[in-house]
């Protein structure tokens, strides 16, 4: 019984000094590289609107969000990451997200986390074992980031890939309004070109293409195009446009007006972004009949001719 007693007496001695002599914290760190630039990553973590679409878990509110049944409290969102928490009972854990710019247009995200331990030797000891599975959720959540903020699609909203330009010769109007054209108008100056392209003895190639600038309050210039299978000379107000069979950045979107021009900006934000130099000006093809098809299920793509 004396030994017993002894040897309870000595492991209660040996947790009160480990304890005593471990720190306060616990700290790790784990680095993932996205090929997202630093841009596109620091918009979507500023704008919590935009969290539901990268978060790797739930969204509760603002302020809380979950992940692997862990209620994590966001704290403050810099330009470059964000401040958390998770308390589980008399332990707390201090996430710190940050992100920078590396070399290839890439961005590099950084997870500190610390764990606070408690000032009491013996809960300390437990404390630092138990700390490994906060090790591991942390882990877990820096994986799933790589997965999240490496997916251009999560990250801009819109499916934006790099492709080539299908078509060389195209014919185009231009016709200036004092009102935003409607469809039954642009689908009149459409009809007019696929009209001259047949009459050439030509084929038209693929969908129409249609940009539209305001000039001001007061005038709107939209600008049709319909692909044929080889150069027709200018002839009235039918041109030629020859467009270079080089890179075009391209994103397709279902959808009206409001839906169209969220992925406008989403190509803009990529361009932008990746720092693309452009010969030409971005521009919508048509694919749906407009006419004919409710503006819920337009599909459309923004396409925006790139250098490289």
């Amino acid at each position: 019984m004396k030994r017993l007693l002894s040897v309870i007496v000595l492991i209660v001695v040996v947790i009160f000094a480990v304890g005593f002599f471990l720190p306060r914290e616990k700290t790790f760190s784990q680095t993932i590289n996205s090929p997202i630039p630093f841009d596109g990553i620091s918009r979507v973590i500023v704008n919590k609107g935009e969290w539901k679409n990268w978060w790797p878990g739930k969204i509760i509110n603002d302020s809380t969000v979950r992940f692997n049944d862990q209620t994590i409290t966001i704290h403050t969102i810099f330009l470059n990451g964000f401040k958390a928490s998770i308390t589980e009972g008399n332990r707390k854990t201090y996430l710190d997200l940050q992100s920078i710019t590396t070399y290839n247009a890439e961005t590099a995200i950084t997870l500190n986390t610390t764990v606070h331990l408690s000032s009491n030797p013996f809960i300390k000891v437990f404390q630092y074992l138990s700390a490994s599975s906060v090790e591991t959720t942390a882990s877990q959540l820096i994986d799933q980031l790589k997965n999240t903020l490496s997916d251009v699609k999560k990250v801009y909203g819109f499916d934006i890939k790099m492709g080539k330009v299908p078509n060389s010769s195209y014919v185009s109007v231009k016709q200036d309004f004092d009102h935003y054209p409607d469809h039954t108008e642009l689908y009149k100056m459409i009809d007019e070109v696929k009209a001259f392209i047949l009459s050439e003895n030509s084929k038209v190639m693929n969908d129409p293409i249609l940009n539209i600038v305001k000039e001001n309050d007061r005038l709107y210039t939209a600008m049709v195009a319909v692909a044929s299978d080889k150069d027709i000379p200018t002839k009235g107000k039918f041109m030629l446009k020859q467009m270079m069979l080089g890179n075009i950045v391209v994103a397709q979107v279902t959808g009206g007006p409001a839906a169209i021009e969220k992925c406008r900006q989403a190509v803009q934000f990529y361009v932008n972004d990746f720092r693309k130099t452009s010969p030409a000006i971005a521009f919508e093809r048509m694919i749906s009949h407009r006419l004919t098809t409710d503006s819920t299920q337009w599909v459309t793509t923004i396409n925006y001719p790139v250098f490289q």
